[in-house]
């Protein structure tokens, strides 16, 4: 993003949003921010602001990007000030990188500023007072700091002069004072507003820059400028001012600055992933290139350990033969070669914590193990050797690869997927045992009767609502109903009347006869026992008291 790019950029952004209105703000990313705008006389706009460390973007753009799941902080502030704001008027000072938007809101004018600099940019929120109401990004160590509600100050600038502010006559002059050096780093070092684009074009006209530079100044203000070229790269290139060099067959033409830089935009992003890609590949290379090297290092010592099988077997043949002359608990030993007429004395290291017979039989299954292990050493050596030499090879040729399916290939050529586990079989669901019907009544604030309608009913009622300091009714020696007083609260006693009214629903809901009178027991939930193997809703009780209740 260079003073020149803001310049034309900004000459766009009057002709395609003044006096729009914002319809809609949103973030697709937690650096990306999005506002859509409106006007009836103009097509719809969606401006584009990117804050990214390096590459700071913006531009507009006609196709809209799905929006984060949960706005950030920073867009929630931008939809409390400026949702259906009007945007009244554009600006940017020629030579920054700064645009600022003016908002008419119902609470006075707003201000929203994208500074475009590299490796410091931010997109801030002004209030009418001009201070600061949020940012993209705050405070850093290296950057002046940006905080809520202190006023607005552009970033400092060096104490140069700023080239847009010249003209051809003080230009000229400046040079032939500095002694006439080369126009491109003169113009680089010794000028704000300048970019190597710019002193490059200007360097091409030698002593002629000067002019050059005061027509293309007057064709960006006029807003003439209509040719953008896009070079494919990689990394992707975009071309402002005219080039001599012959255009790449794949470059492409954009009539429009917003339309160069959002196809820019999307082809950077497009490098950035598969520059990702082929970093993540060299990781993965280097990481298994490391595990394949521990395997060949440990081979070397398993070859080694192999090759001695001789030598074990040749030990242990000389420990059987001399057992009567070795002592107990000895870690080495001299023995004469009588198996092989050697003239001198072979040292042998022992095991002391075992004994001589078996130090013999430990060599002996060494010997064996090596001379069967010694070719399957050598077959595997061959496969980790042809297995570093193939990641060698790859990440020679990582800098060749430039597309991502190419990039995939490759991955998938060195490391090939394995196979998906097998799916372990869900366990079936418990079918759920519908709960069953039951009369609930509220009693006041503090007490509930519940009354069983149904074997299973009676079962609910008693065993799973009830709890045991709850009062539990039924009719004696006839079937009926199981009735339950509850209390919310486990210390309230509970008054004669509850209990007489509980009695009568209980009788109620037997089978006695109405003008009949009947016994109801009454009693703790606790003292309630279920009867081993009797059928559902059948129950014993203890320590119960009764009433004599007339069935209504």
């Amino acid at each position: 993003m260079t003073p020149t790019f803001i310049q034309i950029l900004t000459q766009e952004f009057r002709k395609q949003l003044a006096n729009s209105r914002v319809s809609h703000i949103s973030q697709s990313a937690n650096e990306t921010v999005e506002i859509s705008f409106y006007h009836p006389d103009l097509s719809n706009r969606h401006l584009i602001v990117s804050i990214l460390p390096l590459n700071p973007v913006i531009f507009t753009s006609t196709a809209k990007e799905p929006a984060l799941p949960k706005p950030p902080n920073f867009c929630r502030s931008l939809r409390k000030n400026l949702e259906y704001a009007q945007l009244t008027t554009i600006e940017s000072q020629p030579g920054s990188r700064i645009i600022r938007f003016n908002f008419k809101t119902a609470q006075g004018p707003h201000a929203l500023v994208f500074e475009g600099i590299p490796k410091y940019p931010n997109l801030i929120l002004l209030d009418p007072q001009d201070q600061v109401v949020s940012a993209l990004r705050y405070k850093s160590d290296v950057e002046r700091p940006i905080l809520p509600q202190s006023v607005y100050a552009p970033p400092p600038q060096p104490p140069k002069p700023n080239i847009w502010d010249l003209d051809e006559k003080t230009l000229t002059d400046l040079w032939k004072k500095a002694g006439s050096p080369a126009w491109g780093p003169w113009l680089k070092n010794d000028f704000i507003g300048t970019d190597p684009e710019l002193s490059a074009y200007l360097e091409s006209f030698g002593d002629h820059a000067p002019a050059e530079w005061i027509k293309t100044k007057r064709d960006i203000e006029a807003g003439h400028f209509n040719h953008f070229l896009l070079l494919p790269g990689p990394p992707p290139q975009l071309k402002v001012l005219p080039s001599h060099v012959p255009p790449h067959p794949q470059t492409k033409v954009f009539s429009t600055a917003s339309e160069a830089y959002e196809n820019w935009y999307r082809s950077e992003n497009l490098h950035h992933q598969r520059q990702g890609e082929k970093v993540r590949l060299e990781q993965s290379i280097n990481k298994v290139l490391k595990h394949e090297k521990r395997i060949q290092d440990k081979l070397k010592k398993d070859r080694s350990e192999a090759m001695r099988a001789d030598q074990y077997q040749h030990w242990g043949e000389l420990v059987m033969a001399s057992l009567h002359k070795i002592k107990p608990h000895s870690a080495q030993v001299d023995l004469e070669d009588i198996v092989r007429g050697n003239p001198n004395p072979i040292p042998i290291t022992l095991d002391p914590s075992i004994s001589a017979l078996q130090n013999a039989q430990r060599f002996f299954k060494k010997s064996q193990k090596g001379s069967r292990g010694l070719e399957m050493v050598e077959k595997r050596e061959k496969e980790v050797q042809q297995r570093i030499e193939d990641l060698k090879a790859a990440q020679r040729s990582l800098p060749s690869l430039q597309t991502a399916e190419e990039v995939k290939k490759a991955f998938q050529r060195l490391f090939p997927s394995a196979k998906p586990a097998a799916a372990k079989p869900k366990k079936a669901k418990e079918e759920k045992v519908p709960t069953p019907n039951i009369i609930r009544t509220k009693l006041g604030k503090d007490f509930e009767l519940c009354v069983g309608t149904s074997a299973a009913a009676n079962e609910y009622v008693t065993f799973q609502l009830a709890q045991p300091e709850d009062l539990w009714f039924h009719v004696r020696d006839l079937p009926g109903a199981h009735v339950v007083l509850r209390r919310f609260r486990r210390d309230d006693p509970v008054p004669d009347e509850l209990v007489v009214q509980a009695a009568k629903e209980a009788a109620a809901h037997s089978k006695a006869k109405p003008g009949t009178k009947v016994n109801v027991s009454y009693t703790h939930r606790k003292f309630v026992k279920k009867i081993p193997g009797a059928p559902m809703g059948m129950v014993s009780m203890t320590k119960e008291k009764s009433l004599v209740i007339e069935v209504q």
